[in-house]
């Protein structure tokens, strides 16, 4: 029996360039799309002697192509979902939820939790303030931007970390003015210590709990691919477990994380480590590949960390966590090895230094189609970077949720809110740059959902809190970055499958490509962006590959009619 399926009475945006109409009717056969316009066009391409067609009405739904997170962590998404919250919470707050939480788990060994933000905390972290309430297991409380980590005593203990240790390359075990240790891990110091202590403590059993979770949030907001932007082994053999046990639902490019090692046999050593597990899982593709490396060249401004050409406004101006030329060094052998390279850079200097390690690499190796090297974040970003970056062809990689105002007042604080405030997030000029943009959410540093981080995109509103509305200036300045709406969808969708050089079959719903979609209780074309803004579950339907991958539990069927 053919498998063929008619959504019709429908609103269809194919994402595709030029292309703004929304079209009545999508026919799919198999796993590919065949017609998108006109549903009597459709049947014309059915045989009425021997296809049997399975209608869907769609009542006037919008239909999207399937969302491809651009710049995910799925791991530790998963593995955030049960931690502590402290999102912004006060240190005597922390304290009442940590002191709430060993009550209801006093067989707990140690204590995770998540998303502390400086700015609420109404002082500096201090593991004495931890210590006060739980002074006898580990405490573990991640940074809302995954870059820093407060540990009390018992933590910093349980990981070696005493008060003659020295800080790590990259990273900084903070100090007080007396010398010793306050319980605060920076940047390096987070990859390298806190996050492997965790890892040996997750088993095979705890990350597949973690991965089924995941999956289930994501297609729940009309994903159908991701971009993982820190792959382990650890969390590699579990994805390929997940794979050969029950199947990956949506699809997932990795870049392999690499750490600045402190010789350079050591950093080639990750990047050809890399290169082989792109080779050993060939047979997997397209549910699951490696397809480059991914490299934090600095840290993020929140907690002043990030590589400024200018100082923050205490006087302050950290290096980068990777010596430039190291950087050189394993951007110019990941490029050789046609290693897609994603390198975080926040600050304008870390920027500089990332453009100049691919364009070093790129004239040391020669020409070469589809490098589609990226840059991830550019948070503070000069016109003259832009423009450099599109004429190298490197994809801008940006994260609209990071921008959300809620979050923005330290950010603008520890800038001394300058001139580098008034241009923050400067989406649009990307695109009036011509640049190659893919989009996505960074989860679990900001919420995954898909149409709130369209909202922000469009906006420069807050979607985090639907309430909140600003009168500052410099805020209410940064609103003409705004994208409009079917451009952050491409960027959502095309954009991003161009940055995994899968522009050829994903990302836009046109004849020949695989139909990834989603279909939406929402109508933003018709009613506004506005209707983004608290429609984190406005997502009833998410089709991966032909198939219903998952369906709201409210969602209607629609008529399915044999015809």
């Amino acid at each position: 029996m053919s498998d063929i399926k008619l959504f019709r009475n429908a609103r269809v945006f194919t994402s595709a360039g030029g292309d703004s109409a929304l079209h009545e009717a999508m026919l799919v056969r198999g796993d590919k799309i065949e017609h998108v316009g006109l549903e009597k066009e459709a049947w014309d391409k059915v045989d009425k002697e021997s296809d049997t067609v399975e209608e869907h009405d769609l009542h006037g739904s919008v239909v999207l192509p399937g969302f491809i997170d651009a710049h995910t962590h799925l791991m530790h998404f998963g593995s955030s979902i049960d931690k502590l919250d402290t999102l912004c919470l006060s240190i005597p707050q922390i304290q009442a939820a940590l002191v709430t939480y060993r009550e209801a788990y006093p067989a707990s060994p140690v204590i995770f939790a998540k998303s502390f933000t400086f700015d609420t905390l109404g002082g500096p972290p201090h593991r004495s303030a931890l210590d006060l309430v739980v002074p006898d297991i580990p405490v573990i409380i991640d940074c809302a931007d995954l870059h820093s980590c407060w540990l009390n005593s018992a933590a910093l203990a349980a990981m070696g970390i005493e008060e003659t240790t020295p800080d790590p390359r990259g990273g900084t075990f903070e100090r007080d003015e007396h010398g010793r240790l306050t319980g605060l891990v920076l940047e390096q110091g987070v990859f390298d210590i806190v996050w492997p202590w965790m890892a040996k403590r997750i088993t095979i059993g705890d990350r597949l709990g973690y991965l089924e979770r995941v999956f289930d949030e994501l297609l729940s907001t009309g994903i159908s691919g991701a971009v993982d932007m820190a792959m382990t082994a650890e969390d590699l053999d579990a994805l390929e477990h997940y794979h050969a046990t029950r199947g990956l639902p949506i699809r997932i490019a990795a870049h392999w994380f690499l750490r600045p090692s402190e010789t350079e046999a050591g950093r080639a050593t990750q990047v050809l480590e890399a290169a082989e597990h792109r080779r050993r899982l060939q047979s997997l593709s397209p549910w699951l590949r490696v397809v480059g490396v991914k490299i934090i060249s600095d840290g993020v401004v929140d907690a002043c960390t990030a590589f400024l050409k200018e100082p923050y406004f205490d006087g302050t101006r950290p290096g980068p966590i990777w010596p430039a030329e190291d950087l050189a060094q394993v951007v110019c052998l990941a490029d050789k090895l046609d290693l897609q390279l994603a390198i975080h850079a926040v600050g304008d200097a870390a920027i500089d230094q990332a453009l100049d390690a691919i364009e070093g690499a790129m004239l040391a190796n020669g020409p070469r189609p589809l490098r589609r090297h990226r840059v991830e974040h550019l948070e503070v970003v000069r016109p003259d970077q832009i423009d450099r970056l599109t004429r190298l062809g490197i994809v801008p990689s940006i994260q609209p949720s990071h921008g959300d105002p809620i979050y923005l007042p330290n950010w603008l604080d520890v800038l001394g809110r300058d001139h580098r405030c008034t241009r923050a997030f400067a989406w649009s000029e990307y695109v009036d740059a011509n640049s190659k943009v893919a989009l996505g959410s960074d989860v679990p540093v900001a919420p995954h959902h898909t149409l709130p981080n369209l909202f922000t995109a469009t906006t420069h509103r807050s979607a985090v809190d639907p309430n909140a509305e600003t009168t500052d200036p410099i805020l209410l300045g940064l609103e003409r970055f705004s994208l409009d709406l079917e451009t952050a969808i491409r960027f959502y969708t095309a954009g991003s499958a161009y940055s995994t050089r899968d522009e050829d079959a994903y990302g836009t719903l046109q004849p020949g490509k695989v139909a990834d979609f989603c279909v939406l209780d929402v109508d933003p074309f018709r009613d506004g962006v506005v209707t983004l803004r608290e429609a984190q579950k406005a997502v009833s339907q998410t089709w991966v590959a032909g198939k219903r991958a998952w369906r709201k539990a409210s969602a209607e069927e629609g008529d399915a009619l044999a015809a």
